[in-house]
């Protein structure tokens, strides 16, 4: 193997990697108690929430 081979064989991993990931990422469930704003506090009036752009 040279080294050029072995160059192309990280670089598609790499690519694996970070593709898999983000495919794993997209298909997690958010967790209870999250909400939409990001914040995280998991209530109902959140601030943060009431003032989301459309």
């Amino acid at each position: 193997m040279d080294t050029q081979t072995i160059l192309v064989y990280i670089i598609v991993l790499l690519c694996v990697i970070y593709a898999g990931r983000h495919f794993l990422k997209f298909f997690k469930k958010k967790k209870p108690g999250q909400t939409d704003c990001g914040c995280g506090c998991g209530c109902a009036g959140c601030q943060k929430g009431k003032h989301k752009k459309p």
